[in-house]
């Protein structure tokens, strides 16, 4: 009885080891991804002070050069959205190929507007054969509009 432990009793417990070693780096690199597309959403909302043609168009491209991905199955519907206790709906989405919300969040008495942004991270699961998606949501800066709509 020289071996206390088995050796395949052993390597079974590294391959569960590795196997939740890379599930978890997997679900991390989709999570920053996911706040990376947030931040070049709202950047192109800052840019272009709010959403537009111009800030959809640089989207699109954003989403497309990151590697974001694409909505092939032509579901587009964005689930409404509770800001200080006031439902929102997500603007009206100009030509998207993708799948992220945005929401227009205005204040009072005022000009300035904060929008809000959500995407999804996507996980795939290749033993099971399928795939799931947990909401990211983040806000921008408060956006002054200078010109009338």
């Amino acid at each position: 009885m020289r071996q206390a432990i088995g050796s395949t009793f052993l390597y079974n417990i590294m391959i569960v080891f590795i196997v939740i070693t890379f599930g978890f780096l997997a679900a991390t690199l989709s999570y920053m991804k996911s706040f990376k597309v947030n931040g070049k959403i709202a950047n192109s909302l800052e840019k272009f002070e709010g959403y537009n043609e111009l800030s959809a168009a640089e989207i699109e491209t954003s989403l497309a050069n990151l590697g974001y991905r694409s909505s092939s199955n032509g579901n587009l519907n964005c689930p409404s959205h509770r800001h200080n206790g006031i439902e929102y709906q997500p603007i009206t989405r100009i030509g998207t190929n993708y799948k992220y919300c945005v929401y227009e969040y205005p204040e009072k008495n005022s000009r300035y507007f904060i929008y809000g942004i959500l995407t999804y991270v996507y996980m795939d699961i290749p033993i099971v054969g399928g795939t799931f998606s947990l909401p990211i949501y983040s806000e921008t800066e408060r956006i002054y509009e200078f010109s009338q709509r």
